[in-house]
C-alpha cells in the first residue's frame, strides 16, 4: 500500500484546486492546551502534554478549507479557529466489539453531564481492534449564532441519515514526525470522505453525536494501520475533522476540531471489558 493508493480513499483532487497548497501542512509548535472542563478523568483518559502516549490540540487556522466561492473558483483558505474545543482523548483496548464509546458508564459524556456540563458533544471514535482511540469535542459558545454557513452545514449533517453523513464527514491526516515509510504510506494531508471506504456508525441524541469508524472494514486502511502500529511510538500526527460544504450557503468550511497524537504506544492502552450496552 503506497501513498498514491491511499489517496484513492475519496479524497479531493488537489490538482483541480487552486491555492490548496498547505492543506494540513505539518508544523511543530508549542503544545496548544485543551479546554479545562473540570470533568474528572477516567482510567482510559489520555494525559495531555507528555513526551509520549500523549496529545495536544491543533491550530485549525493552519489547515486550508473550501472558501466562500469554492464552487466557482476552487480556492481554499485557512479555516477559522475550530468550531469545537478538544476536551478529552480516550484510548482503550478490548477483545469485544465496542460500537459506541459514549455508552460506557465512565464515558466523557456521562462524566460531563454528571459534572453539570451541557455543551453539545461531538465524538470521533476509531475502532482499530483491539485498540480504540476517541477524540471528544465540545461546541464553542456562540458558534452557531455567529457562523451561519457552518451552522447550516452542521444542522443538515445532524438531520441527515447515515448515508448523508458519510458523504459529508471529512478527515485530514497530517504526519508531523515519522520515518519515510510511514510518511509514504499515509500520503499527503488531503481531506478524505472517510465514510466512502470505511464502515461508519452513528449514534445521536439531542446533545451528542458519536461517529465510530471501523478501520478494519477496509483492507487498504487496515494495511496503513498495520504500518502505523509497528512504528507508533515514534510518530507524531494530526487528525482533523470537518464537514464538506457542498452548497453556497454551507461555505466557507470550518474545521470542527482536531488532535495531535504524540508518540502513542497503542499497546499501553488499558484493557477494558465492553459493557453490554456498548455492543449494539
Amino acid at each position: 500500500m503506497n501513498g498514491s493508493e491511499h489517496g484513492s480513499l475519496s479524497r479531493e483532487n488537489s490538482q483541480n484546486e487552486k491555492n490548496s497548497q498547505g492543506v494540513g501542512e505539518p508544523k511543530k509548535a508549542n503544545p496548544i492546551p485543551i479546554k479545562a472542563t473540570g470533568v474528572p478523568a477516567a482510567v482510559h483518559t489520555i494525559q495531555f502534554g507528555l513526551d509520549s502516549t500523549s496529545f495536544e490540540a491543533i491550530d485549525a487556522t493552519l489547515f486550508n478549507v473550501r472558501g466562500g466561492n469554492y464552487l466557482k473558483d476552487k480556492i481554499k483558505y485557512p479555516s477559522q479557529e475550530s468550531a469545537f474545543d478538544l476536551v478529552e482523548l480516550s484510548g482503550f483496548s478490548t477483545n469485544e466489539i465496542c460500537r459506541f464509546s459514549m455508552d460506557r458508564s465512565d464515558s466523557y459524556y456521562n462524566r460531563a453531564r454528571a459534572a453539570g456540563r451541557k455543551d453539545f458533544i461531538f465524538v470521533m471514535h476509531f475502532d482499530l481492534r483491539p485498540m480504540h482511540t476517541v477524540m471528544i469535542f465540545e461546541l464553542k459558545k456562540g458558534v452557531l449564532e455567529s457562523d451561519k454557513p457552518f451552522a447550516t452545514c452542521f444542522k443538515r449533517f445532524l438531520d441527515g441519515n447515515d448515508e448523508y453523513k458519510n458523504k459529508r464527514l471529512k478527515l485530514i491526516t497530517s504526519v508531523v514526525d515519522a520515518n519515510w515509510v510511514v510518511k509514504k504510506t499515509i500520503g499527503k494531508p488531503v481531506p478524505a470522505l472517510i465514510g466512502n471506504k470505511l464502515s461508519c456508525y452513528y449514534q445521536q441524541t439531542s446533545d451528542m453525536i458519536e461517529c465510530t469508524c471501523d478501520v478494519n472494514s477496509s483492507l487498504a486502511a487496515s494495511a496503513i494501520v498495520k504500518v502505523v502500529k509497528s512504528a507508533c511510538k515514534a510518530i507524531v500526527c494530526d487528525l482533523v475533522v470537518l464537514l464538506e460544504g457542498q452548497a453556497e450557503d454551507e461555505l466557507p468550511e470550518r474545521v470542527i476540531g482536531g488532535t495531535r497524537y504524540v508518540k502513542h504506544d497503542l499497546s499501553s492502552y488499558p484493557f477494558l471489558e465492553c459493557e453490554n450496552r456498548c455492543k449494539k
